[in-house]
Parts: structure tokens; C-alpha cells; sequence
């Protein structure tokens, strides 16, 4: 049997669970003290959705509250569980998650959740199991969304919440790439867990009906520049797919940039790259 044929049962993982009438800051701090980019919500030891680092950055960005999001429960935001059969192929789970643009399938039911398997989960497994069968050039991607260093962060999440999109190139001056931004850098830099008691303090001073992501004025004002990632990590074009899975796995990170023969950045490669490649394997 072909190793991309094997069940999914063999790579899943027990998910981190929060009750589903906590608070968003809950959610937050579990995500953050974890490392992890989404949270299985419960009730009464019932599985009834997953809240990612996505979703709760589109509510920040688009909802308008008369409240602090300390009262704001995850039934609010919450979104199904996709749920898949045990059985279920890496090729097939990877092609799942393609078709529903999703980045998690919950294996069971909701009667009986027996574990998640993620977008990292099937990279890690293509770094482990899969080398030697495609190049990062068969998969990288030659466009991508960028920024300069100087655009506010509020434009930068408009462009990638309304492309649904995770990360963008950031450029300097000449437009040449010197970092990466994704909704996870985002999501720390603006919900670090030191901060949370101040801005539970301070949304309270707003009018009813003020745009959330409003209040932080000064904070989506600065440049991306500030909050990107800096020292894109590359690969080369023609190194195996399952390298940059490793790289990506051993950094915690979601994308690689890929260097050209004369050294510059000629794409990108990232996990839902991965997915692609995995999909395609029959």
C-alpha cells in the first residue's frame, strides 16, 4: 500500500477542548499558552465546534459589540466540526481540507470524537514519510500577496481576512521581500495574555456601536513592518517537498520562501501547498 494510503487514525492527536459558553479571552489564552491555532468547543462533554486563531480575528475585525469580548461567548463565533471516518486516506483528508478551505478534520463523531488531524499534522507526515517523491518546484506557489513595510495593519488584515488568505510577503521600499505577516503574528502581537486585563479595562470607556477593531487605533495604525517576521527561512527550488515539511515542522512555522539559483526569492512554499501535493497522489 502506497504510504499517502494509509489512514489518518495513525497521525491524529487528542484536541485541546474549552466549554462552549466560555469567553473569547478563554479561548485566547488556551491558544497562546498552547501554541496551537484553534480549540475544539464542548458541551457537556459534547463535541459542538472549533474556534480558530482566524476566526476570532475576523470577529475582532468586523463585528461590532456593546461589550467587552470577555462576555462575548464561543457559541457566538463558533463554526462546525467537520468530521471524517477513521479510515479516511492522508490523500483523501488532504483533499477534504482543500475542498471545504478548512486546516483541521475532526476523526469520529459527535457522539464519539476520537482525535484531530491538521494541516501540520499532514505536513509532518509528508516530512517523515514521503520523501524522495516531489520537489518544491512541482508545488511552490510564484505569486503571492505583499505589503510594503510601511502599510498599517488594518489594511494588511483587510486584504488577508477578505482573500481569506493566512500570510503575506513583506517588502521594503525597493519592493524587495524582507519578512513575512500572518493572522497568527497578528493574533499575538494584539492578544498577548500580559494585555488582556488592560484592554478588558479600557474597552469598556467605548460608545455602544463603535466598530470593535476600532479601539485599537493605535495599535492597527503602526506599520507591518513592525510585526512581521524578519529573515524569510528559504529553501531551494529544486530540494525535496519533505525537506521544506521539515523545516517547516522544526520552525513552527507555515510558509518558506523558495530561492532561486541566483538567490532570490522566486515563490513561496507552505502547508497548504502541501496539502495540494498530498491530494494529488492517487
Amino acid at each position: 500500500m502506497n504510504n499517502f494510503n494509509e489512514s489518518i487514525n495513525d497521525i491524529l492527536h487528542e484536541p485541546i477542548g474549552i466549554e462552549s459558553n466560555e469567553s473569547i479571552i478563554d479561548a485566547i489564552k488556551i491558544i497562546l499558552d498552547n501554541q496551537i491555532s484553534r480549540v475544539i468547543t464542548f458541551d457537556s462533554k459534547k463535541p459542538v465546534g472549533i474556534v480558530s486563531e482566524k476566526d476570532i480575528l475576523s470577529f475582532l475585525f468586523h463585528d461590532k459589540l456593546h461589550r467587552s469580548i470577555g462576555k462575548v461567548s464561543l457559541k457566538e463565533i463558533m463554526n462546525e466540526i467537520l468530521f471524517v471516518e477513521p479510515n479516511t486516506s492522508m490523500s483523501k483528508a488532504a483533499q477534504i481540507m482543500i475542498g471545504k478551505r478548512c486546516s483541521s478534520v475532526a476523526v469520529g463523531s459527535s457522539s464519539k470524537l476520537e482525535g484531530l488531524v491538521t494541516k501540520t499534522d499532514l505536513t509532518k507526515y509528508y516530512a517523515e514519510k514521503l520523501a524522495g517523491k516531489q520537489k518544491v518546484i512541482d508545488w511552490m506557489s510564484l505569486h503571492y500577496f505583499s505589503v510594503l513595510t510601511n502599510d498599517v495593519l488594518y489594511e494588511v488584515l483587510k486584504t488577508m481576512l477578505g482573500f481569506g488568505i493566512s500570510r503575506m510577503m513583506i517588502l521594503d521600499l525597493d519592493k524587495q521581500p524582507i519578512g513575512i505577516i500572518s493572522t497568527g503574528d497578528i493574533f499575538r502581537a494584539v492578544l498577548k495574555i500580559e494585555t488582556i486585563a488592560q484592554m478588558k479595562k479600557s474597552l469598556d470607556k467605548f460608545n455602544d456601536g463603535e466598530e470593535f477593531w476600532s479601539k485599537y487605533g493605535v495599535f492597527c495604525s503602526q506599520p507591518a513592518g513592525k510585526i512581521m517576521t524578519k529573515n524569510i527561512i528559504k529553501v531551494k527550488a529544486d530540494q525535496d517537498l519533505a525537506d521544506a515539511c521539515k523545516v517547516m515542522i522544526e520552525k513552527k512555522i507555515n510558509a518558506v520562501g523558495v530561492e532561486s539559483s541566483d538567490g532570490r526569492l522566486a515563490g513561496i512554499v507552505g502547508k497548504r501547498d502541501v496539502l495540494l501535493a498530498l491530494a494529488s497522489m492517487k
